[in-house]
């Protein structure tokens, strides 16, 4: 295989994660952004069940969370979502927190949350950039030229 070769299907693969990376990440990023500048729904998150809890003993282990939301409105409840950007030491299943829901599939953010947004926001970044360091290395404005000819070449007369 030439190097020619291998460096097409390099680009290809940047080209293919690099779109399905951004599209996945922008659409964590949409709810982390209005999450972080007040946007969605107020009300209360119960922890449930923790999970991904580090190495360290309780009181100072920290966990990610599954709980439940219920929100100011009464209208809004969404079960086993996942509690985003963990808590501090300590927290135990049953204890409540002010949170909102932004809209997000699958977290809930504590109420004061103004960073979560940063995390998704580096990743579609490093996604993108992945996508078109991938569309330049294809070249693709150069594709009609290969195939044409060129764009001023001329035909001789028939």
């Amino acid at each position: 295989m030439s190097a020619r070769t291998r460096l097409r299907i390099a680009a290809i693969a940047f080209v293919v994660i690099g779109a399905i990376g951004s599209v996945g990440t922008a659409t964590m990023l949409a709810p982390d952004w209005r999450a972080a500048h007040g946007g969605g729904v107020t009300g209360t998150f119960t922890l449930t069940e923790p999970m991904s809890c580090d190495r360290r003993e309780p009181p100072r282990q920290r966990c990610g969370w599954f709980g439940d939301f219920r929100g100011d409105d009464g209208r809004t409840v969404r079960r086993d979502m996942e509690l985003a950007d963990g808590l501090p030491p300590g927290a135990a299943v049953g204890d409540t927190l002010a949170a909102r829901d932004t809209g997000s599939r699958t977290q809930i953010y504590p109420v004061d949350d103004v960073r979560t947004w940063r995390t998704s926001a580096a990743f579609f970044a490093g996604f993108t950039g992945a996508f078109l360091i991938g569309l330049l290395l294809l070249e693709p404005w150069r594709w009609r030229r290969r195939s044409n000819g060129g764009l001023g070449s001329v035909r001789a007369p028939e």
